[in-house]
């Protein structure tokens, strides 16, 4: 059970240690520096030959933390990991409206983090991996839209990902559908959610081992139906429906998890992941060699000037005639 399996991380960035039921074994994704030099040479050397119209921007060959991202995704499988680079840029490509000015100072995506999509919860599980949690009765489809969630959800993993041991172990991700409004539920748009489906299982170097649904209604089954019709088997496996929290505890220890979820935690706060977005949007940022194969530019921040600013609310005056924002309400419309 999850309760007993402890992980340790070492600094080499390398899973080194693991116990479960409290027998010691070892498990490696890709063990030594050379394994990983020989995987990038091989993934290189694909990319390199590829004629695929989706690589033919190359720039990503010389940046091996990108490339990693891909090869764990893949567990270290060049081939599989290769197929997938080639998915993540014809989606890219496809979908270019999403990507547009994507970042954390977008007016809309910053309410959507605000409220908590998505919340990033402080303590990893057991298994070192990083909790996602989204509480829907926070939504308000009337200022974001679910495309919005999902811009939001697309730079937070981004970011998170910058990290080895979130693209080693992966995400576990609860989503907690009590008190969503019926009303609320008109807003989960058939075809958002098969673009969200799409991306985050076949186009994204993203491992989701386990998502964690609680509270679902009897209106929500129409949405249920169309995320089903879309996921793969091994995605659909991951899955585990809670009628009530003592299930959901069996899976992640109530240490991890806030007071909202039955934990012993702290009660969720998503201004923390907000916040950190903000303060590493000014980290090691360089914007004269941008990198047009990361879904998210780096971007300096600058004080709205005194005319954008009316009674504290910036964010509708500077949104309102944004074009990149307007290209996406209408894509939205489209959807």
């Amino acid at each position: 059970m999850s309760e007993y399996f402890e992980f340790q991380w070492d600094m080499r960035s390398k899973i080194s240690d693991v116990r479960v039921g409290g027998n010691k074994k070892y498990y490696n994704v890709c063990n030594e520096p050379t394994e990983w030099n020989q995987a990038l040479f091989r993934i290189k050397e694909l990319i390199g030959a590829s004629m695929d119209y989706a690589l033919k921007d190359k720039s990503c060959y010389h940046d091996n933390d990108f490339l990693l991202r891909f090869l764990f995704a893949r567990k270290f499988d060049v081939d599989e990991a290769f197929r997938l680079i080639v998915r993540y840029f014809a989606y890219l490509q496809k979908n270019q409206a999403i990507f547009q000015r994507l970042s954390v100072f977008d007016e809309s995506v910053q309410l959507a983090l605000r409220d908590g999509f998505p919340g990033i919860l402080p303590e990893r599980d057991r298994r070192g991996r990083k909790v996602l949690v989204f509480f829907t009765a926070n939504w308000d489809p009337a200022l974001y839209s679910l495309l919005t969630v999902y811009r939001a959800m697309l730079l937070s993993l981004e970011k998170l990902l910058e990290d080895k041991q979130n693209q080693a172990n992966g995400f576990v991700a609860i989503v907690d559908w009590s008190n969503l409004t019926l009303q609320k539920s008109s807003h989960l748009n058939p075809k958002i959610l098969k673009l969200m489906i799409e991306g985050l299982q076949d186009c994204f170097p993203v491992q989701f081992k386990a998502i964690h649904f609680i509270g679902q209604t009897w209106y929500l089954e129409a949405a249920m139906a169309v995320i089903r019709q879309f996921l793969k088997e091994k995605t659909r496996s991951r899955i585990k429906l809670h009628s009530n929290l003592s299930t959901l505890h069996e899976c992640i220890a109530r240490d991890v998890l806030p007071t909202e979820l039955g934990g012993e935690a702290p009660p969720f706060n998503p201004l923390e992941w907000y916040h950190t977005l903000l303060a590493s949007s000014q980290e090691n940022t360089n914007i004269s060699q941008p990198r047009s194969y990361y879904i998210t530019q780096a971007t300096v921040y600058s004080t709205p000037p005194p005319s954008c600013i009316k009674n504290g609310n910036s964010v509708a005056k500077k949104g309102a005639n944004d074009p990149a924002r307007n290209s996406l309400l209408s894509l939205d419309d489209d959807l």
